[in-house]
């Protein structure tokens, strides 16, 4: 039986907001609740998530969660020092075959979603979702994928880096939009 953690990554500020992103009210609750509410229905053995801006702020906030929590004090430099710092954590843990990486801006990825990324991960270095012809979030990262990644730097593009090393990356096809990102508070009074 193969173990699969969660790792979902909190370092975009955002724009245009008062205080930490993940703290804004989404449908009653916090987004970081909600993120995580849906994390917790998914098929993994485990969640990680990295904290990035106002972590402190939205750690004394945020509701109780079963998930591990680590703060990111490089979250600056983009999404390759937040995926270090999860992927190190996974690495130090119990054996673990697959990291489902998400993003915690990304509320409404089902457990459905997930189950059949997972499912496709026999095998492929990575198994990215297509949603109506366009890659998406979240993704499933093998193990054969990690170390290549270890070694990233800045602000990159999973999809973009994933693109441009095809060999093992499956897709799963969806006959629906991605789930949107809330990057404003605009995104939030459009749901």
């Amino acid at each position: 039986m193969s173990r699969s953690v969660a790792v979902v990554i909190a370092n975009d500020p955002g724009s245009g907001f008062t205080g930490p992103k993940y703290l804004e009210t989404v449908g009653g609750r916090r987004l970081i609740d909600v993120v995580l509410a849906d994390v917790a229905t998914w098929p993994v053995d485990e969640a990680i998530l990295v904290l990035g801006p106002g972590a402190e702020d939205v750690l004394d906030e945020m509701a109780d969660t079963e998930a591990t929590v680590v703060i990111d004090p490089e979250w600056e430099e983009g999404l390759a020092a937040s995926l270090r710092v999860g992927l190190d954590v996974v690495m130090r843990g119990p054996g673990t075959d697959l990291v489902v990486v998400a993003y915690a801006d990304q509320p409404g990825v089902t457990a459905d979603t997930v189950g059949r990324l997972i499912l496709e991960a026999a095998g492929a270095t990575a198994v990215v979702p297509k949603y109506r012809y366009r890659r998406g979030w979240p993704i499933v990262l093998s193990a054969k994928a990690w170390e290549r990644l270890l070694g990233l730097e800045g602000d990159v593009d999973l999809l973009d880096v994933l693109e441009s090393h095809p060999g093992g990356v499956v897709e799963v096809w969806f006959d629906r939009l991605e789930r949107p990102r809330i990057k404003a508070p605009t995104d939030i009074g459009a749901r």
